[in-house]
């Protein structure tokens, strides 16, 4: 595997002091890190350590990246919200096996017992034999989190391999399912009152994204569409029932007159008040041409008995229209219900343009999948899936979000389905090692609380927002 290599960086918060990158020639990929010793020579540092971890994810890692895969150019660089890009764990694994070798002729065979006990198998000074990273780094990988002590290391996948997060592109992060408070259906950019002013606050609107980030997926742009709803229903009331509402409107204003508690005189005097202003404004409907409480209730007696005398069961607007070429008006109008959550679609279709490449598409898929099941905890309990974060975006900085496009609901989505067609071309087509030629992937997310008018409201003005 050839390799570039970066020149050395000074390093903190970790067992060495400067350290140098090494990054795959075909892919670009980091592949390896090397520390420098006292007697300045470079010993490779084992990619399951704690060290490892946090090198990779330092300014010093991006900053080495950056310069091996575009030079010069500095408007491509990644940033911090970005992971550098690295090879699988395995290959990780397999290229420090062989450069530990290459650094000292004795080796040791990092047991399990030491991984687990949260020791630092660098400092044993041992290459990972097969047997140690599966029982290891693989069961923490797939490990929930749940009470077991172990983390779960971040990955970064990319279809196509030499996909420029610089253009447009979409991004899909996933974390650990995390509940703050039993109400996750509030927004963000919430109007508040403060010194008697109302204004809105800059506080984020309620997520489940507090978890863990277990990695994220660079993918080329699909098809985009967006569509924004609300529920509107119709709603009905009849004369009678419009006398009630007027009776409790009337009512509650004289009682929050002067923000006073009544006395139970004043209600019942309110109550009067209310009943006859109300049986007042609906008789007076009736010179309108419509039917006012008192002609109404007479109507119902009548159809009653029409209903006795023929044997039939008649409404009013039967007894009505028949009689008087005229029906009860039910005051119709729609009224609003709720909120609605939206779904989004995507399909990718991916061709695996190398072995590598198709290595990285299974990969996806099944990051995907790992982290849509629900997770098992004993026969009465079941833990939640993991849930995502998606963004369209054109660069690698936390605000290259693409304007021109719909934004996704601050508080995450669920992954509901995927479907894979591993023979889109309806028929099966596959390399040497029965990878498919090309898999065609469908992903169903639903958000998981609505958009509310002040999360709109904070997104930028040259923005279509969510």
């Amino acid at each position: 595997m050839a390799d570039k290599q970066s020149k050395v960086e000074t390093v903190t918060g970790v067992t060495f002091s400067e350290a140098s990158f090494s990054f795959d020639k075909d892919t670009g990929r980091l592949s390896g890190v090397k520390e420098k010793t006292a007697n300045n020579t470079f010993k490779p540092v084992n990619p399951i350590s704690n060290d490892f971890t946090k090198v990779i994810n330092s300014d010093q890692a991006r900053n080495a990246y950056n310069i091996a895969e575009y030079g010069g150019k500095k408007s491509s660089y990644i940033q911090g919200e970005y992971d550098v890009p690295k090879l699988d764990q395995e290959e990780l694994v397999s290229k420090y096996n062989k450069d530990l070798k290459s650094f000292n002729n004795a080796s040791f065979v990092a047991s399990t017992d030491n991984y687990r006990s949260g020791r630092n198998i660098a400092d044993n000074q041992g290459y990972i034999q097969d047997k140690t990273y599966q029982a290891g780094f693989q069961s923490e990988l797939d490990d929930d989190g749940y009470g077991s002590g172990k983390k779960t290391l971040s990955v970064v996948l990319a279809y196509p391999l030499d996909i420029n997060p610089t253009q447009d592109h979409m991004k899909i992060s996933r974390y650990r399912y995390l509940r703050t408070d039993t109400n996750l259906s509030k927004p963000g950019n919430r109007l508040v009152k403060k010194d008697g002013a109302i204004t809105r606050s800059s506080q984020k609107g309620d997520s489940t994204l507090g978890g863990q980030p277990l990695g994220s997926i660079f993918l080329p742009m699909p098809k985009v569409t967006d569509v924004n709803g609300v529920a509107w229903g119709k709603s009905e009331l009849n004369a009678s029932g419009l006398l009630a509402m007027n009776s409790a409107n009337i009512a509650d204003q004289i009682l929050s007159l002067n923000g006073r508690t009544p006395s139970g005189a004043q209600v019942n005097r309110a109550q009067e008040i209310a009943q006859r202003e109300s049986y007042k404004q609906n008789k007076e409907g009736t010179s309108g041409g419509g039917v006012g409480v008192v002609q109404a209730a007479g109507n119902q007696v009548n159809t009653t008995i029409a209903s006795l005398l023929t044997g039939q069961e008649l409404d009013q607007d039967t007894y009505l229209a028949r009689k008087g070429g005229h029906v009860l008006n039910p005051n119709a109008e729609m009224l609003f219900q709720g909120p609605s959550i939206r779904d989004f679609s995507f399909s990718f279709t991916m061709v695996a343009r190398s072995q590598k490449e198709g290595d990285e598409i299974r990969k996806i898929i099944r990051f995907l999948k790992l982290g849509m099941a629900p997770k098992f905890r004993n026969t009465a309990f079941l833990a939640n899936p993991d849930v995502f974060e998606l963004q369209y975006k054109n660069g690698t900085g936390k605000d290259d979000i693409i304007k021109t496009v719909n934004r996704f609901s601050p508080g995450g989505l669920a992954l509901t389905s995927i479907a894979v067609d591993y023979a889109p071309d309806g028929y099966w087509a596959a390399y040497r090692d029965s990878q498919p030629v090309a898999v065609k992937m469908d992903l169903s997310f639903t958000e998981l609380r609505p958009i509310y008018e002040s999360d709109q409201a904070g997104t930028p003005e040259d923005s279509v927002g969510y």
